[in-house]
């Protein structure tokens, strides 16, 4: 019994520590969370501040409720996993993106996931003519605790968790929250709109990370091989879902809908090459880059070999590099030398194969 009391007294005073050392926004958003469900036991409450599809529109025109629909909890153990799960991913998020950047991603997936589920339940209300659909009301962060793991695998995907008598790496949970969901669902424990709230959350958060999240010097996005849409399927089904996948891109670009990232390598020489690659893949962006180094080498060395017969008038001139671009395009590399004191610039061309 003592022993009981001391590892609950050391998990409070862990709990007190992390909550004392969280950003602003990560103790706004706990304290929403524990406000909101006790307010839920105040009469109609939990409808103000809960989403309700048909209510969204005129004439009630809750649009508030995409906020506070998040944060309101109706069962104390789902409020105890949230503070857990903001605390514990704040700690890790919050240093690597910044608290302003953290708080953008919480309220993207807090309204995204609530206008998702909405409009799916306009469609099923269009097509069955089920009026409850469309005043079902709904609360909870499934959506947004979704998305954090999708974060998590982004940024710590090795790292390894223990729960119970199970060792999980982070790179798992996504999947692993929506196959315990869809399961939960089929024995009526967990309602179908909250997975509905898992899953787009996961898809939300995957699309945000992968394509317009600001990276800093223009990047956007995070293109790495590593967190594609394929590897959130196990391998069996990776490379199937990878080419759906590429096609349904790829179309979405044709019409304009999406544009083509282009990955940018600072190699940082000391020439300040700068290589530009439209949607390679690492292992051959490296090779590439490696060709077009060699080029650029073979380009200086020849521009530094001395003139055979200088002139005694005109004193043979600086062959310093004074600005190198190397632009590699998929096929081709080219080297360009500009040097201030000639109107002119060279350009070397090498194929590489």
């Amino acid at each position: 019994m003592a022993s009981s009391m001391n590892d609950f007294n050391h998990l409070k005073n862990q709990i007190n520590k992390a909550l004392g050392d969280a950003s602003i926004v990560v103790k706004i958003s706990c304290g929403l969370v524990s406000l909101f469900y006790v307010l839920g036991y105040i009469p109609h409450v939990y409808d103000v501040l809960a989403v309700t599809p048909g209510s969204l529109i005129p004439p009630h025109f809750k649009i508030w409720t995409l906020i506070t629909g998040g944060f309101i909890e109706y069962r104390v153990w789902n409020v105890v996993a949230d503070i857990i799960v903001l605390v514990l991913c704040g700690r890790i998020l919050e240093p690597l993106w910044g608290a302003l950047e953290f708080l953008k991603y919480i309220t993207i997936l807090n309204v995204g996931t609530s206008l998702i589920a909405s409009g799916l339940c306009l469609l099923y209300y269009l097509v069955t003519d089920n009026i409850y659909v469309w005043f079902l009301t709904f609360s909870g962060m499934n959506g947004i605790l979704a998305g954090v793991t999708v974060a998590l695998k982004q940024s710590v995907p090795e790292t390894e968790l223990k729960l119970l008598m199970l060792s999980i790496k982070v790179k798992y949970l996504p999947s692993l929250m929506v196959l315990c969901s869809v399961p939960l669902w089929l024995v009526q424990l967990l309602p179908l709109i909250n997975v509905i709230l898992t899953i787009s959350g996961v898809i939300l958060g995957w699309i945000y990370l992968r394509f317009y999240q600001q990276k800093g010097k223009g990047a956007k996005g995070d293109l790495r091989d590593g967190f594609a849409f394929s590897t959130f399927f196990p391998e069996p089904l990776q490379a199937p879902v990878s080419t759906v996948s590429n096609l349904v891109f790829n179309w979405l670009i044709k019409f304009n809908i999406c544009s083509k990232p282009i990955r940018t390598y600072d190699v940082g020489a000391p020439s300040a090459i700068t290589i530009s690659l439209p949607g390679m893949d690492p292992a051959d962006a490296e090779r590439r880059r490696q060709k077009a180094l060699k080029a650029l080498d073979e380009r200086m060395s020849k521009l530094e070999q001395p003139a055979s017969w200088p002139s005694l008038d005109d004193p043979a001139e600086d062959k310093t590099l004074k600005d190198i671009e190397v632009i590699e395009e998929p096929d081709v590399v080219i080297v360009e030398h500009k040097d201030p004191k000639v109107d002119s610039t060279d350009t070397t061309t090498v194929e590489i194969t």
